[in-house]
């Protein structure tokens, strides 16, 4: 009903939000959020921002940069575990691999 009064709208794969009257809604992102974490991650790993074998930027600090649900968060860290960036260490967090580890461009 809040959709049909113009109120709110939804973006695929980012949420829904409250529209102001008179406003267009916004475009939809064209990277989806997860994945620009992931390559915003990747970047400070190749720019030696952040250094093999020490921690990437905690959950909570990364929901607080991006703005962004736990979520979306842990699906990019899952990213950067798959492709071997980093790795999770269980009650410790998550690291950056050692350089051998990284993919190949």
């Amino acid at each position: 009903m809040l959709r049909e009064e113009g109120l709110i709208y939804t973006v695929q794969g980012e949420g829904t939000f409250v529209a102001a009257p008179d406003s267009a809604p916004r475009e939809p992102r064209k990277l989806p959020m997860y994945r620009k974490i992931a390559e915003d991650i990747v970047q400070e790993i190749r720019s030696g921002d952040l250094q093999p074998r020490r921690p990437v930027p905690s959950e909570t600090a990364l929901v607080q940069r991006y703005e962004v649900a736990r979520e979306t968060v842990r699906r990019a860290i899952g990213r950067l575990r798959d492709q071997g960036w980093v790795y999770t260490v269980p009650q410790r967090g998550t690291f950056v691999s050692a350089e051998d580890k990284w993919p190949e461009d």
